[in-house]
């Protein structure tokens, strides 16, 4: 085992060096990484417990004893601390003797890092790592105080300040400002756990993160230990390589997550650091008594590598995580508004994080030109071929410029031409990757420059609007001015490739693609901008760019997906300015802000075991806002309920499709092939918008104002013109304030 374990920490060392010299990049600079512990002083000059600071919303309160930080909301007095206000009054057993919290909710911070022997994640907690050890210290700061958590065995610190602001108060690490020792490599922070936390079983209590469209969760008391699970926000990092699937599930498209108790509820917002974030839980814990949503921050990255074989830990896992010694730079913040009274739900949470989106990231009604239905058409995949019996590769057009044009028109005629089209795999090699963007053009099988001047100009003369789609993340070829040279980078140096999943069944596919490097994306978009120009397009799509997030190792502030919402707005900005419309795909929602329209929004959560029902939170910010479309019905499980789920929260039916259908298909590895051909579908595509069509014209241009969740089953949404919908999902028919509800079905009206 000696000789295995060497060997190994032979690997680690290599990549650590590597990460030294690739860190420096181009201009020498160098990697900025944690303080050193050993040179680090603590103090106190603050140690009274009480009103640290206030004003006409907060106070900021300390308990010097207890080592905890509360705020208390001034208007209704409720408490929001570091530990449920339920918990922080005596609990006594059976025998009389008072309960003690458990440790983990008792913590503030949990730091995991790596064990330099086993390789394992392992965490440590601010309880038991610092404030039993006599390693708490406190400093007055501006509208706050700050407090270091000194873990005095593991040798590292983490300061944490907690400030007041008018209508809000912040948590923020600045990992700049973290020290670690030599032997532990610290890797995550998760902070204040169970700020948004509750009592398990508590009444008229539940938890919310924005999974997919939303998902509510009831603090149902399980077993000892819990349901626990975390998902990153933005979707996963394509730049960590995994040697496992991934589970078909939702993303979290927005930094967010909240909790209510009766009629007091706590919203928070990552409102930096959000790239490097992720959402996690903790449900039902009969340990801990407590159940809690919270945010947990990657400020190092890392890469993975298969265990050498024979290498024996004490670890099951089969890959390691190599660190790199550069961190994020970038301040980690929470910030938390209270809220009271009928603003204590869904919808008061939506509507605060409207009105922060209109405040802090120019959020503006956009609402004017809401489409009854978009329609993505697939222009070709790459097909298995033989050629005098050698194998080989050919471009199958699915759907052509002329064929889109004849689809429309057959629509259009049906359902009016109130409809955006978005053109998806009409480059060299279709839908599936090859040169960065398509190549910038359009296959000469599906029509080519000509074929697509000719589709734009006419659905213009028609007033439709069309998007050709554009991949500025994927590629597998050289050529369009970008080769292996111009791909992302992991830490250690190693190009970074990443395996992809089908849109449809979000399974693992059997390919391998570069990633384009984050300083080219710009170049890339500018690129888009000149050949659309060429294409006569109106419209352009960043179907992959609105979704994804990714680190690149060859830049410091890319570390961790760094600065991805900084850069997506700017080309977004760049493409308008250019004079084109855009629209985004299942958009994260910096690049909803951005867009024009957004298809491919989300109806459902992941479904997971924790959640007591969906809800259309994204809608509820955006509807309004900006012209929203569903994920493609036609490729749903459940057409009536996905239909009902788009009129619940007041946006557009969305549909796949493609033209030309053959036998030879049924080899190709696209999901979507036996649920998009267009004569198959356009009778129910028909009949479907048509029913909807006089609903949504109503509502066109109205924002939300209410949504009320009758039962698990059923909800009620409440437009600014004074339309209202009710829904009902179940099986059987309801008898509501507002009438009688068929099953599977919805009503309608004006006024209570």
């Amino acid at each position: 085992m000696k000789k295995y374990l060497i060997s190994f920490l032979c690997v680690l060392t290599t990549a650590t060096l590597a990460v030294g010299m690739t860190g420096c990049g181009k201009e020498n600079i160098p990697l900025k990484s944690f303080l050193s512990y050993k040179d680090q002083y603590f103090d106190s000059d603050y140690s009274s417990s009480g009103v640290v600071c206030e004003n006409d919303k907060w106070q900021l309160k300390w308990d010097n004893a207890a080592k905890r930080v509360s705020f208390v909301d001034k208007t209704t007095g409720y408490t929001w601390g570091q530990i449920p206000v339920e918990a922080e009054a005596p609990q006594y057993q059976d025998n009389g003797t008072i309960k003690k919290n458990h440790p983990q909710l008792e913590s503030v911070i949990r730091v995991i890092y790596q064990d330099p022997k086993s390789f394992d994640d392992v965490t440590a907690y601010s309880y038991t790592g610092a404030v039993q050890s006599d390693g708490v210290y406190v400093q007055k700061i501006d509208k706050g105080i700050r407090v270091t958590y000194d873990f005095i065995e593991n040798e590292f610190s983490v300061p944490v300040d907690y400030t007041i602001g008018e209508n809000s108060f912040k948590i923020t690490v600045d990992p700049t400002k973290i020290s670690e020792g030599e032997e532990f490599k610290i890797h995550s922070v998760a902070v204040a756990p169970f700020l948004c936390g509750m009592k398990n079983d508590l009444e008229d209590s539940w938890l919310f993160i924005p999974d997919g469209s939303g998902a509510v969760i009831s603090p149902f008391e399980s077993d000892g230990v819990g349901n626990v699970g975390q998902k990153y926000v933005y979707g996963k990092d394509l730049s960590y390589q995994t040697y496992s699937k991934q589970n078909p599930d939702e993303r979290i498209n927005m930094p967010i997550f909240g909790a209510k108790k009766g009629n007091n509820a706590i919203f928070a917002v990552i409102t930096s650091g959000a790239e490097a974030a992720a959402i996690n839980w903790n449900i039902g814990s009969k340990n801990i008594g407590y159940s809690s949503v919270y945010p947990e921050f990657r400020i190092r990255g890392f890469s993975y590598i298969k265990r050498p074989e024979n290498f024996v830990t004490t670890t099951t896992l089969g890959s390691f995580k190599i660190f790199s010694d550069g961190i994020v730079t970038r301040p980690l913040e929470i910030e938390y508004f209270a809220l009271s009274g009928k603003k204590a739900s869904v919808y008061g949470m939506a509507e605060c994080y409207r009105e922060y989106l209109t405040e802090k990231s120019g959020l503006r009604k956009n609402s004017k030109d809401e489409k009854i239905a978009t329609f993505k058409y697939i222009g070709a995949v790459v097909q298995p071929d033989f050629v005098v019996g050698i194998p080989t590769e050919k471009l199958f057009p699915l759907t052509t410029t002329k064929q889109a044009l004849l689809m429309t028109e057959e629509l259009s005629s049906k359902i009016g031409s109130n409809i955006n089209i978005q053109l998806v795999g009409f480059g060299k090699t279709g839908i599936d990757i090859g040169e960065v963007a398509g190549g910038f053009t359009v296959a000469g099988k599906l029509g080519g420059t000509k074929g697509m001047k000719n589709l734009v100009s006419t659905l213009e003369s028609k007033k439709i609007n069309s998007f050709m789609d554009f991949d500025l993340i994927s590629f597998e070829k050289t050529g369009a001015g970008f080769s292996k040279s111009s791909a992302a980078v992991y830490h250690g140096g190693q190009v970074v490739k990443y395996t992809s999943f089908d849109t449809i069944s979000k399974l693992e596919n059997q390919d391998r693609f570069f990633v384009l490097s984050r300083n080219n994306l710009f170049t890339a978009s500018n690129k888009v901008n000149k050949k659309a120009e060429k294409l006569g397009l109106s419209g352009i799509s960043y179907a992959s760019l609105s979704n994804t997030v990714y680190s690149d190792y060859g830049e410091q502030k890319y570390y961790i997906s760094g600065n991805m919402a900084e850069d997506v707005a700017k080309i977004y900005n760049s493409t308008a300015d250019a004079g084109y419309k855009t629209l985004s795909s299942s958009a994260n929602v910096y690049a909803a802000i951005s867009s024009d329209y957004i298809n491919d929004v989300p109806l459902y959560s992941s479904n997971y075991q924790i959640s007591s029902y969906d809800v259309p939170f994204y809608q509820l910010v955006f509807k309004g806002y900006r012209s929203m479309s569903s994920v493609s019905l036609n490729l749903c499980s459940d057409k009536q309920d996905a239909l009902l789920r788009c009129v619940e929260s007041g946006i557009s039916p969305s549909y796949t499709l493609y033209y030309n259908f053959d036998k030879e298909l049924v080899t190709n590895e696209h999901t979507f092939i036996f649920g998009s051909h267009f004569e198959g579908n356009k009778e129910d595509i028909i009949n479907t918008v048509s029913s909807v069509k006089s609903y949504l014209d109503d509502i066109k241009g109205a924002t939300i104002t209410d949504y009320i969740r009758l039962s698990d089953m059923s909800s009620v949404t409440k437009f600014d013109n004074g339309v209202f919908t009710v829904v009902n999902f179940s099986d059987v028919e309801i008898i509501t304030d507002y009438g009688k509800v068929p099953a599977k079905s919805y009503i309608t009206g004006r006024g209570e």
